[in-house]
């Protein structure tokens, strides 16, 4: 018998506080928007928002337009932008499972190195936009969300 009230009461427990599976409190909305580069759609970039607690991605169409898949958190978001140039990756099987354009690039990135033994960048984005801990984009996301996140870059310093 006492066996079968500490079950119900785990049960009970369980049912009114949940066991952590749920929203973690910060409310997420739809993003969408543009990139282009120095004027030109950019297709095929990995955008990436992150509010320190919330992060969301999506990537650019022909038209560089893209939709965050799971939305982003509403308030300050760091945004960073990747897309490789994998124009050279002759000899890498991008028919391998999980093989993506970033996992190509770190392969051809390893394999050009320089004369002084450094590894050339493929990256067709500007660091100060790439790089997740020094990006210089930033966006507010309203309550509501935005259909026009739009990122003008340019590679030009």
């Amino acid at each position: 018998m006492r066996c079968l009230v500490g079950c119900v009461s785990l049960v009970l427990i369980y049912s009114v506080i949940g066991c952590g599976g749920g929203s973690n409190g910060v409310k997420s909305v739809d993003v969408s928007g543009t990139v282009s580069l120095d004027g030109e759609p950019l297709e095929g970039v990995d955008v990436y928002f992150s509010s320190g607690k919330v992060g969301g991605y999506g990537t650019t169409d022909a038209e560089g337009k893209y939709r965050l898949v799971n939305g982003a958190a509403v308030g300050e978001n760091k945004v960073h932008l990747k897309k490789f140039d994998t124009s050279n990756a002759a000899g890498i099987d991008m028919s391998i499972p999980g093989m993506d354009e970033g996992q190509a690039a770190a392969m051809m990135e390893a394999q050009s190195k320089t004369k002084e033994g450094k590894a050339k960048k493929l990256s067709l984005i500007p660091p100060e936009f790439s790089d997740p801990k020094t990006t210089k984009l930033t966006i507010e996301v309203p309550d509501s969300g935005t259909k026009s996140a739009d990122f003008r870059i340019t590679s030009k310093k």
